[in-house]
């Protein structure tokens, strides 16, 4: 089996620039009273003790003399913001900021209350415990302001005497919230405000694709929450089916639909349009879409003014699904070589709507549709599913920096989100093949036992994330989050898919039938879980980082 999925040892104190003695913060106060912290924003701490400390934001000040011509220069820490991280990438990100003298400090949106999962979802404490610096949270039950976090961080800023170089989105909710807190901040290494919407909703982007001259699906926004338009966007559009209906700010397989008559379609959008959306808004419209044809691919890049275009493609993953539940379900998805010729329209596309829809800085994750052309022995006619301006889920990153040489995503990430010149391999060719395989329930019902999760056994086995849990519900398996179980595996060709194939046939899973209405809240759990992995991996011990001064 290979080594687990652990980040590289922190610096040792020796390897960086110790300038505690001469950095100084004005933190604000401890609060006393849990109810009055949570009526109010925090900032949490790690504490002498080894507990977080909820302190208040903004700390009491006098400043007699605002000008002083003849005091010292102070000396500045330099951080970075993360954006609602979840594990285990966070781990990864510390080690790479670690490595740079970066201080980490955590913005969590929307805290988790005790109902969502803690790795997708991770606490304050759990933060802390991997290493963030500080996490900045607003108060309990009230909805997160943009605005009021970045006057926050303007004063933590001042008052700890940081100088923030870089704000990090770590999931696609959180992409618009960095592009804000970058401009707000005054950072110039963030991504155009102009083009924020076209990276998030799937209708703005096509409409950016499509201005760059780059193919895209055909598609309609429907806005009668009865699905009335669906017969006159069929026909406008000269729609054949089965034909896509969307959410269009969604995520992970959320709220995708794929509809083989109006009827179908109808119903689908009924449950998009007016309701309460992935991330938490009310949708507007539902998107209808023309059913491409081909095989989904998914392209990860880096991108920079530093690298010599500007953007570069880093991994391309194949995804292998099958019709399923109403829509297209994931079997496994597994990389490929970004270098062969067979994907080269893959690698010029992707690079085109990273620029249409004004991703310069950080990582980028898009889904494509392409057909194969057997004469030509290559990947043709290439079209946008959608693109994110974030890293790609599932642990790809991860995944990557196993089987390519020379390449560290996650450092990338960061230097690229800070202004830094970001390393590029000679090559991005992997070594072994990685792939991602999705474990599915074939039943719904209380989950009674399993078989086949000693994934341990197979020999190309990496990792895996077990969610399935014995009292728990299980649903037949369908979006994303609700597979029990994630299974990465690394080798060859033939031995990994043969290892795919054998996980997937001898997971097993008995249930007993669901409890009756009246009996649903004591038999079932109280929430489904809000990630397809239970238990939080123990971090690696956190090496004390030195107030350092990055020098770039």
């Amino acid at each position: 089996a290979e080594a687990s999925l652990q980040p590289t040892a922190p610096p040792t104190p020796a390897d960086s620039l110790d300038s505690t003695e001469h950095h100084e913060a004005l933190m604000g106060a401890t609060y006393k009273s849990p109810t009055a912290a949570d009526k109010n924003a925090t900032v949490t701490v790690m504490g002498e003790e080894g507990a977080g400390e909820l302190r208040k934001v903004i700390a009491t000040e006098f400043v007699s003399k605002p000008v002083q011509l003849t005091s010292p220069p102070v000396v500045l820490q330099n951080s970075i913001v993360l954006i609602d991280p979840k594990i285990p990438e966070v781990k990864y990100t510390i080690d790479a900021a670690n490595r740079r003298n970066l201080m980490v400090t955590a913005v969590i949106p929307q805290p988790n209350d005790g109902t969502k999962n803690f790795v997708l979802h991770p606490t304050t404490s759990i933060l802390l415990e991997y290493g963030v610096h500080q996490v900045y949270e607003p108060p309990v039950g009230v909805k997160f302001d943009v605005m009021e976090c970045a006057y926050h961080l303007k004063t933590i800023e001042a008052q700890q005497n940081l100088r923030f170089l870089g704000v990090i989105p770590c999931r696609e909710s959180s992409v618009d919230v960095a592009d804000m807190l970058s401009a707000l901040l005054g950072l110039r290494n963030g991504n155009d405000l102009g083009l924020a919407g076209a990276r998030r909703d799937k209708g703005l982007m096509k409409v950016a694709v499509a201005n760059a001259g780059l193919r895209v699906a055909k598609y309609a926004r429907l806005t009668r929450a009865d699905g009335g338009e669906v017969e006159l966007a069929v026909e406008e559009l000269e729609l054949e089916f089965p034909i896509v209906v969307k959410t269009p700010r969604g995520w992970s397989t959320q709220d995708v639909y794929i509809c083989n008559d109006c009827q179908e379609a109808k119903e689908c959008v009924s449950k998009i349009v007016k309701s309460l959306g992935p991330d938490g808004r009310k949708t507007q419209y539902a998107l209808l879409e023309e059913f491409l044809t081909g095989e989904e691919f998914a392209v990860n890049l880096i991108t920079s003014p530093t690298t010599p275009r500007g953007v570069q493609v880093t991994d391309i993953w194949r995804y292998h699904k099958i019709f399923l539940h109403g829509t297209m379900v994931n079997t496994w998805q597994s990389m490929v070589d970004p270098h062969d010729k067979a994907y080269a329209s893959l690698v010029r596309y992707a690079e085109g709507v990273c620029r249409a829809v004004g991703i310069k800085y950080g990582m980028a994750h898009i889904e494509i549709k392409a057909e194969y052309d057997s004469k030509l022995g290559r990947w043709i006619n290439p079209a946008m599913i959608e693109v994110g301006a974030r890293m790609a889920g599932g642990r790809k990153s991860v995944m990557a920096e196993a089987v390519i040489p020379g390449w560290y995503p996650f450092a990338a990430m960061v230097d690229a989100h800070c202004g830094f010149p970001v390393l590029i391999p000679p090559s991005f060719r992997p070594v072994k093949q990685a792939t991602h395989v999705f474990i599915p329930s074939d039943k719904d019902g209380i989950l009674k036992s399993i078989s086949g999760e000693n994934f341990e056994r197979l020999p190309t086995y990496y990792d895996h994330a077990l969610s399935a849990k014995i009292g728990k519900r299980v649903r037949k398996s369908k979006e994303i989050g609700s597979f029990c179980a994630h299974l990465w595996l690394t080798g060859t060709t033939e031995e990994v898919q043969r290892d795919a194939e054998r996980a997937r046939a001898e997971f097993i899973v008995e249930v007993d039938p669901l409890p009756e209405e009246g009996e649903a809240e004591v038999a079932a759990p109280a929430a489904a879980p809000a990630s397809p992995i239970e238990e939080i991996p123990s971090p690696e011990p956190a090496a004390a980082m030195p107030n350092a001064i990055s020098v770039v």
